[in-house]
């Protein structure tokens, strides 16, 4: 599947610290766009997080070369002299955008299928703010890109390959989506959690709705990811958030 050329070799500690604090980006987000609840410092919402991240930086860049993954993060602050975003950029971007438009909408239209009578459960387009987006853009875009793909993603492609593919030199095409949707599982059931903080009742329509939406969205980043880079997957996460504003006005106005 990863029909690109060969990547460069990325010196490991280099290569972590800047993907690192290129997560700590959203991490700020995180800790600046989060309302403050009693009794908690707002600083013990970004622990697991910044823990979160620094574990599985570190794994990706050890792992991901073996795989034949790439970030240009990691090679730039390797010495290599790559450009930061990939060729195309504006299409991963756009990629996103018409994500998170169509998605947005649709989850809008079928609302009646999965939301609660008292719509607790705001549907994609509902309440969206500037915070919101800032979230959705640095956390979702970056944190959950670096975690999720270059971590998780790389170390369940690592283990099928080495499980299904005896001596293979590198991974197949289907040890590589074997892992894509692996991660995009993964990621979706870690939406889980944040829904039952807000005190909803779960329904199977609404654990459908919640997966389903994650787990489509986990198979396109992973794709782009494996196919280009891991800054493709981030320029479309974060699109898929911008994509959502123009949804909401849209959702509104119908």
């Amino acid at each position: 599947m990863n029909a690109q050329a060969p990547a460069p070799k990325i010196r490991r500690l280099p290569a972590t610290l800047a993907l690192f604090a290129f997560g700590l980006t959203g991490i700020a987000a995180l800790y600046f766009a989060l309302p403050p609840v009693t009794d908690l410092p707002r600083w013990a919402y970004v622990v697991n997080p910044v823990l979160m991240l620094a574990v599985f930086v570190a794994a990706g860049t050890l792992i991901a070369p073996a795989c034949g993954f790439r970030s240009r993060v990691a090679e730039r602050a390797s010495g290599h002299a790559v450009s930061l975003l990939p060729p195309r950029a504006a299409r991963f971007a756009v990629m996103g955008i018409a994500a998170g438009i169509v998605v947005g909408l649709a989850d809008h239209a079928t609302r009646a299928l999965w939301q609660d009578p008292h719509g607790l459960t705001p549907a994609l387009t509902d309440n969206w703010r500037l915070a919101s987006l800032t979230v959705g853009i640095f956390y979702g875009g970056v944190v959950e890109e670096i975690t999720v793909r270059w971590g998780v993603m790389s170390l369940a492609v690592l283990l099928v390959w080495k499980a299904f593919g005896r001596n293979a030199p590198r991974p197949s095409a289907n040890h590589v989506w074997t892992g894509i949707a692996i991660a995009a599982i993964l990621f979706a059931l870690g939406h889980l959690p944040a829904l039952a903080s807000s005190g909803v009742e779960f329904t199977q329509a609404l654990v459908f709705r919640t997966l389903f939406w994650n787990a489509s969205l986990g198979l396109l980043f992973g794709a782009l990811f494996a196919r280009h880079d891991l800054e493709a997957a981030i320029l479309a996460h974060a699109g898929f958030h911008v994509g959502l504003m123009p949804a909401a006005m849209i959702a509104a106005a119908l």
